[in-house]
């Protein structure tokens, strides 16, 4: 071969590797572009506006600062983001427009624009996506008017328990996007529904996916895993997710031929050989049921205790069992504890103690290594080493596992507060705070308890309102509420104002009840049984002229009442 038959080879060569070079960039952008991540959850940002109910039924917008920016004209207003400035506001059932902070319309380029509900128990919506209709096609834009897809699906909603997952349908079939429009899962199945696994430290980052397919046989069901992998083919007549852990296992209940078994990722842990499974997760322990007996397994599949108990309860890592009229209690490894009779037992939060009931309907106590009895009539935990205790004669009293009573049963009943180490005693009109260290903190007569935030509880009353922290130890205001420019303070006649965070008098004591100022900057001023607002800056927004019928003090955003029981908005009020 010549030097120029070379050179039209080595041409010929190049210009093929450019195609097969360029084919290949082709397929991996291709790959790329329609690759997904797992979906994360959505950072909650702050809201910025809210729904304004007013007097005569119609609605409109306020901004975080209490100004009305959408004037209040509309039937019907959706904030899908609170965060972002799009309101699909409706001027009667068929017309709408979309608008912004500063009423303009926007997205006038796409018709029928909707917001895409969560669920349809909620007023939730998404927040990162809504969608549009061309030619009786959806497709999904942001919150920017960025068209994520093209109209081509036949209809588009939240997955349900996925949220910021896309379930969309095409040509009869279902598939899943991402909030980027991307694929997560092709449009190839019968149906398709989030597991409902969520953990508190991913919250639905983890959630899968449980899929459908119909044959001529009938439906059968697979699992599809969050990062879009396909765990399980379809092929079973049911999959459910067991729910109750926190790991990276993924243990799915199946069901073949009428019955139940366990997987755990990939693998059959427990055949299909039971009516119902069911999974406690302190003791990491499936109970299985055949004919009405009961069984126990660990989490690798591996048999605790035969098939053969006509009823059971578990708590912590106690088994407790009936068989032929006799009961037994069990460790979680099978391993016999006692013989006592124990109609059931209950779990507490500490995995080391449990409740027990006994025929007679008394409680108690049980550990490793001690128990309790002395005719309560219910017992419940607390924290730490403290139960709260229920005499024959109703009342309610503490007492630690170890060292025995600490308060003695004299109170009507004894909660303990939510996200709090903190006791509730109630004695007829006067409520009583215990501390984690079951110490006596305050004492208030007709003592409302409401929560400040997940930190923070107050218990106030008419006169006086006081704070208590996780540990149930009282704080002041100032620790709370760091950011505020506003404290509240009473003066030594019981009239309340507001000092500023050096103590300076900046609103004179002069009200009858006042609030905090909330995450917004205004309080609220109560004289003579009707309530006002001011600002951060101590000017009156309202002076006291609304009259309210509420358990809790009211909170404001400017001159409205600021509501959160369901949906964060604001409602007009009446002055009288």
């Amino acid at each position: 071969m010549n030097l120029r038959e070379n050179d039209g080879s080595i041409k010929i060569i190049a210009i093929v590797a450019i195609i097969i070079l360029v084919f290949a960039i082709g397929i991996i952008a291709t790959i790329i572009n329609n690759s997904s991540k797992p979906v994360a959850t959505l950072k909650e940002e702050p809201y910025e506006y809210f729904t304004l109910y007013s007097l005569d039924g119609t609605v409109g917008v306020v901004n975080k600062k209490g100004e009305e920016i959408i004037k209040s004209e509309y039937i019907q207003i959706y904030i899908p983001n609170k965060a972002k400035d799009v309101f699909i506001c409706f001027k009667d059932e068929e017309n709408y427009s979309v608008l912004n902070s500063k009423g303009k319309d926007i997205f006038s380029e796409y018709t029928s624009i909707s917001p895409i509900n969560i669920s349809d128990t909620t007023l939730e919506m998404e927040k990162r996506v809504l969608s549009y209709e061309e030619d009786g096609k959806f497709g999904l834009i942001n919150y920017d008017g960025k068209r994520l897809t093209d109209a081509i699906y036949e209809s588009v909603a939240s997955l349900p328990s996925k949220p910021g997952c896309i379930l969309v349908k095409k040509d009869g079939l279902y598939g899943v996007l991402d909030s980027q429009g991307r694929i997560i899962i092709d449009t190839k199945y019968n149906s398709i529904k989030g597991d409902e696994y969520c953990s508190e430290k991913d919250e639905y980052l983890k959630t899968g996916y449980i899929i459908s397919e119909k044959t001529k046989t009938g439906i059968i069901y697979g699992y599809i895993d969050y990062n879009g992998k396909i765990l399980i083919e379809p092929k079973y007549e049911s999959i459910s997710r067991n729910l109750e852990y926190e790991d990276d296992d993924i243990y799915l209940t199946f069901m073949e031929n009428g019955k139940k078994g366990v997987i755990k990722n990939k693998k059959v842990i427990i055949k299909p050989k039971y009516q119902s499974v069911v999974f406690y997760d302190v003791s990491n322990t499936f109970v299985v049921n055949r004919n009405g007996k009961y069984g126990f397994f660990n989490n690798n599949g591996e048999e605790i205790l035969k098939t053969e108990y006509t009823s059971y309860s578990i708590a912590g890592n106690y088994i407790s069992v009936k068989k032929d009229d006799t009961m037994a209690l069990y460790d979680i490894h099978g391993n016999l504890v006692n013989r006592n009779s124990y109609k059931s037992i209950i779990e507490t939060t500490n995995p080391s103690y449990f409740i027990a009931e006994d025929e007679n309907g008394y409680y108690s106590i049980i550990s490793k290594d001690i128990q309790i009895q002395n005719n309560y009539t219910n017992i419940t935990y607390a924290f730490d080493n403290f139960f709260v205790y229920t005499t024959e004669e109703g009342k309610s009293g503490v007492l630690d596992l170890y060292t025995g009573i600490e308060v003695e049963p004299q109170y009507d009943y004894i909660i303990v507060l939510e996200n709090v180490n903190a006791l509730e005693a109630r004695m007829e009109n006067r409520v009583d705070i215990y501390s984690e260290k079951i110490e006596k903190v305050l004492s208030m007569e007709n003592g409302i308890v409401q929560e400040v935030n997940d930190d923070y509880v107050s218990i106030y009353s008419d006169k006086e309102i006081l704070y208590i922290n996780k540990s149930g130890e009282l704080v002041d205001n100032t620790e709370i509420f760091k950011n505020a420019k506003l404290y509240s303070y009473r003066a030594d006649d019981e009239k309340w104002g507001f000092i500023d965070s050096t103590g300076n008098v900046v609103v004179e004591c002069k009200y009858d009840i006042v609030t905090e100022l909330n995450e917004y900057g205004f309080a609220g001023i109560c004289q003579d049984g009707k309530w006002g607002v001011i600002n951060e800056n101590g000017k009156v927004i309202v002076v006291p002229t609304y009259e309210l019928d509420t358990y809790y003090r009211p909170s404001f955003l400017g001159k409205y009442k600021y509501e959160t029981l369901d949906n964060a908005c604001c409602v007009e009020l009446e002055e009288k």
